[in-house]
């Protein structure tokens, strides 16, 4: 499909969508924190509470194999407002759920909402093309991570210093509205053009698998990091996590390399490649470490070198599917949520049977894999 530029959207519109992708962030690392009070307030147990992440994951995976169906019925200028209600919906069922069966309808409709939401972003920041594409996704994405780091705070801030943990739920409720009132109306009447359907390429799906790897070695750092360093170490779970939020800080630092100029001037395969070889370096160092200092430096190179993959990866795909961009998007999200949903429990799985620090290898094969299906990934520039 051939963007012209005058569909792209202008700096409000740019603006816009970036809201949108932090928004969704902050929930959907926040449900996780959010969880351990749902779980006392309904009085669940392990299993039920653990149920809400993967009920949000399989909304992801819904939202990936339906986005540009619904696009296509409703026009993809309204798939947003679509995403918000749901989203708005499904936080007031999370928030008010009297019983588990409300609270997991809630969580899914959250993934459903965000991965529609994500997907549009991604539509939107696609018209772009090329090298501003790739710069405006890690800009975006670095927005990203600073909503993902305030979220658990502001719920435990709530929990602790407020009525009740549900009010840090009532911020997203607040940004959604107020986007509605300020996002562009004459850019979201000219983006409401129907797409045709267009097969996508084989080289596309190359795209598509690094984006199950890498989205999988970033979940795998957020669940597991903290754990490993904290057995490793022997350092109490406390600090194990405060050193885990250094993968955090890597992150954004990296996004905002990569958003500034390092992604416009960077050919996307020495980049992708570049940080896949400091995620190995940094998630060995992670795994070898009995030091907290050295943990927590293999914490920030494991960050700064996921940092690239995901925005990079995705553009990637976007590029070798110009002629199917609703298509294209709407299976990364796809992407995502199949990682989301199976790295985590796979490590888990073989970390219940190994322990976590045999299971972490686990890790360096993904990073590995990642440069594998790389080095077939046709070039992009």
């Amino acid at each position: 499909m051939s963007i012209d530029r005058a569909e792209t959207p202008g700096i409000r519109g740019t603006w816009v969508s970036f809201s949108h992708l932090a928004i969704w962030a902050y929930i959907l690392y926040g449900i996780g924190v959010a969880t351990p009070y749902l779980q006392t307030d309904l009085r669940l147990t392990d299993f039920e509470a653990g149920l809400h992440a993967s009920a949000m994951a399989v909304g992801v995976l819904v939202a990936g194999v339906s986005a540009d169906w619904i696009g296509r019925l409703i026009g993809p200028g309204r798939l947003r407002d679509l995403a918000a209600v749901v989203l708005v919906g499904a936080l007031g069922m999370v928030a008010l759920a009297p019983i588990l069966p409300v609270s997991l309808a809630g969580a899914l409709f959250l993934g459903l909402g965000g991965g529609t939401l994500g997907t549009d972003v991604t539509i939107r920041l696609g018209r772009f093309g090329g090298a501003e594409t790739r710069r405006l996704m890690s800009q975006a994405n670095a927005l990203a991570m600073v909503t993902a780091a305030i979220s658990p705070i502001a719920i435990g801030l709530a929990a602790r210093w407020l009525f009740s943990w549900r009010v840090a739920l009532a911020l997203p409720v607040v940004a959604l509205l107020a986007l509605t009132i300020v996002r562009p109306r004459e850019a979201e009447a000219r983006s409401s053009v129907r797409l045709p359907r267009s097969p996508l390429p084989g080289a596309y799906w190359l795209a598509w698998l690094l984006i199950v790897i890498v989205v999988s070695i970033e979940f795998s750092f957020v669940y597991w990091g903290s754990t490993l360093v904290g057995k490793q170490t022997g350092i109490s779970s406390a600090d194990a996590t405060l050193l885990a939020s250094l993968f955090i800080a890597g992150m954004f630092v990296g996004r905002l390399a990569v958003g500034s100029r390092l992604g416009a001037v960077r050919a996307p395969r020495g980049l992708l490649a570049a940080g896949l070889v400091v995620v190995l370096a940094g998630a060995s160092l992670t795994w070898i470490s009995t030091v907290p200092v050295l943990s927590g430096l293999g914490l920030l190179l494991g960050g700064l070198g996921t940092a690239c993959l995901y925005p990079i990866g995705l553009t990637v795909a976007l590029h070798s599917a110009p002629n199917a961009h609703l298509e294209a998007a709407a299976r990364a999200t796809l992407a995502s949520g199949v990682a989301v949903l199976l790295a985590p429990s796979v490590l888990g799985l073989a970390a219940d049977v190994v322990g976590v620090v045999a299971a972490w290898p686990i890790t360096l094969g993904l990073a590995l894999s990642g440069l594998l299906v790389l080095a077939v990934v046709p070039p992009v520039r």
